[in-house]
């Protein structure tokens, strides 16, 4: 015969701990996807998830050009990622809006990436770029349009 444990009940004020954090999560949760941006996240709405692209449509690509002190005369494309200006490229596109308002926040990018690679030549000048990549029938077209966001210049 195997052994029976012994069951426990939670006490009253366990059990309104419990409700009370599965009732705020649900406020959380719901408040987030009729109301939130994705600063709530995890209680955003996961946009990504809840659309799509038309199959004749295109998909956007978010990217930064930069020119340096070693060729000021030249846009190079530039990785947007912690080791090299010290935030994702998902926060970068997170602030697109703002960014177009005020391209005077692009100078934290370049003053980021002095700072993580003092050995690499200095940013004199960043833009962020979109590129649409066409699609048709829900393949690559192989054309594409590049959509300027904004421009910044160091003073």
């Amino acid at each position: 015969m195997a052994p029976t444990a012994k069951t426990q009940r939670l006490r009253p004020a366990a059990k309104a701990w419990r409700a009370a954090a599965v009732v705020a999560m649900t406020v959380l949760f719901l408040g987030g996807t009729t109301v939130g941006d994705d600063d709530w996240w995890p209680f955003s709405p996961w946009r990504m998830f809840s659309t799509s692209t038309s199959p004749n449509g295109a998909v956007r690509s978010t990217f930064i050009q930069v020119r340096t002190a070693n060729a000021p005369e030249m846009w190079a494309q530039a990785p947007i990622n912690p080791d090299s200006v010290g935030l994702n490229r998902a926060e970068v596109e997170g602030n697109l809006d703002r960014i177009a308002r005020d391209p005077a926040m692009l100078g934290t990018l370049a003053a980021s990436h002095a700072k993580l690679r003092p050995h690499e030549a200095a940013w004199i000048g960043i833009r962020v770029l979109i590129r649409n990549y066409a699609l048709k029938g829900g393949g690559p077209t192989g054309e594409y349009r590049d959509d300027l966001v904004a421009e910044w210049a160091a003073p």
